[in-house]
């Protein structure tokens, strides 16, 4: 029998949700990330993410960020930048959260179908992430 050639790992270009589970505080992450491929195993990538927390202040922290991702085999490392902070809720608490708030990376394994990734979310927390590719309907 001839062997069975391993079939390289999916490309994680494209667009996915993300949602990390619980962190300190009741707090969680969610997001929509674009990446981009820039190079063989090397990408781009821009996203939102809104942390949300239940037992704490602020209850919510809208972000831009930039990032730069690499994989090798099914393993994306994906190093982000906060670019802005978009809002935070309370507002009284804006001023200087772009000197406390912590880049959003990620360290994830996709699957063989390339819809999703799991693994772990790494900021001043960590936690377990989830992506999903997107499947925008276009009309």
């Amino acid at each position: 029998m001839a062997s069975a050639q391993l079939k390289p790992a999916p490309s994680p270009a494209g667009d996915w949700s993300f949602q990390t589970g619980e962190l300190r505080g009741g707090c969680d992450i969610s997001g929509d990330i674009t990446i981009v491929e820039t190079g063989r195993r090397s990408y781009s990538c821009t996203f939102k993410a809104v942390q949300t927390c239940r037992g704490r202040l602020p209850r919510a922290i809208q972000t831009e960020q930039s990032c730069l991702a690499t994989q090798a085999g099914s393993e994306v490392v994906i190093t982000s930048k906060v670019e802005r902070i978009v809002s935070v809720d309370p507002d009284t608490l804006l001023a200087g959260m772009d000197q406390r708030y912590a880049p959003d990376n990620f360290i994830v394994r996709i699957n063989s179908r390339g819809d999703e990734m799991d693994g772990r979310f790494e900021s001043i927390g960590t936690a377990l992430v989830k992506f999903r590719r997107r499947q925008d309907l276009v009309s």
